[in-house]
């Protein structure tokens, strides 16, 4: 097996950098940038507003993170983990915070048809794509039984007693597919209630962007092209606005030929094929991130089609041929570069 790993954080963040700082001609003074190892990967934050509150600002929106990752990590001992460990056992007494986190991840596995499941743990558990062990190929026959322990429509959630309830042993919660997107939406509520008027915050590569950079100039992200590791496939201008990628070359090996990655379909246990990459633009943080992964899982003709039923969200597609799909409202977007057209 050879193993292969792009670090999709740090290019980005490389990418954000240049195109943050390609113009700093007569240009005022420069957002407050600082960045800290959280949620398993990179985190910026670039700030702009009263001098006195950036650093404060940072380091709350670096808390707030290491309290959501605390909750949620599927990794490491956290308040999801304790759902997950009484699998099988009853109704337990959850966080009220994860609780209401995971009611909206079912949500989304309804509204996305399945392709979006938070009960995938016993799935995840098995590619261990993430975490300290390196990622492996499970026997079909792992798979099969995995697959007897997913599923969102066994979920029990009882809100009057505040108790969540997986059922069957072995089940388990795993919030990666929107515990990003919780984490930059809870950001960007600490960057609210500090008054600050600018805010790049990016985690990995996905990112939410506050107000301007600088009056009449919007933040500009860079979204890498996926088999092109040092060009980029367009460009964003957001303001107000969150960006969220899932691409195949994040998390992947390759064996026998085959490229295996990390976005696995809940309904068979094994990645997604396709996709090389998707982005999705728009202003619903948690509903971007999930709907990310939806659209990746579905292909780009089913994906297309649930991106515009969604309203709302803009999306760039990149198929497994590397033709280029996107919304009807991507061209107001997504600059895309020529080069990535086919």
């Amino acid at each position: 097996m050879r193993t292969a790993v792009l670090s999709r954080t740090v290019l980005l963040t490389a990418l954000a950098t240049v195109l943050l700082t390609s113009c700093r001609t007569n240009e005022p003074a420069q957002p407050y940038r600082l960045n800290r190892l959280l949620l398993g990967t990179l985190v910026e934050i670039s700030l702009v507003g009263d001098p006195d509150k950036l650093k404060p600002a940072a380091e709350a929106i670096f808390d707030e993170m290491r309290r959501v990752e605390d909750l949620t990590s599927f990794h490491k001992p956290s308040k999801l983990t304790e759902i997950n460990d009484s699998a099988g056992s009853g109704p337990f007494a959850a966080d009220p915070e994860v609780v209401k986190l995971i009611q909206q991840g079912l949500t989304y596995a309804e509204k996305f048809g399945g392709t979006f499941d938070p009960t995938v743990g016993a799935i995840t558990r098995l590619w261990r794509f993430s975490g300290d062990q390196p990622a492996r190929l499970p026997d079909p026959s792992e798979i099969a039984e995995a697959l007897t322990k997913v599923g969102w429509r066994r979920v029990k959630v009882d809100a009057s007693a505040g108790t969540i309830e997986l059922p069957v042993d072995g089940m388990a919660f795993d919030l990666g597919g929107i515990a990003k997107g919780y984490a930059l939406e809870r950001a960007a509520a600490v960057a609210k209630s500090f008054g600050i008027t600018g805010a790049l915050i990016n985690v990995g590569g996905d990112m939410v962007a506050l107000g301007e950079k600088q009056p009449g100039m919007p933040w500009r992200i860079g979204v890498q092209h996926p088999r092109r590791p040092n060009a980029i496939a367009a460009v964003i201008d957001a303001k107000d606005r969150v960006v969220f990628t899932s691409g195949d070359y994040e998390r992947f090996f390759d064996q026998g030929g085959k490229r295996y990655h990390h976005i696995i379909d809940p309904r068979t246990g094994y990645p997604a094929h396709g996709m090389q990459a998707v982005t999705i633009v728009g202003q619903d943080i948690l509903k971007a991130d999930a709907l990310a992964k939806a659209v990746f899982i579905l292909g780009p003709e089913r994906g297309s089609e649930l991106v515009e039923s969604v309203g709302g969200m803009d999306a760039l597609l990149i198929d497994a041929e590397g033709k280029t799909w996107t919304s009807k409202g991507a061209a107001e977007v997504f600059h895309i570069n020529a080069q990535s057209r086919q």
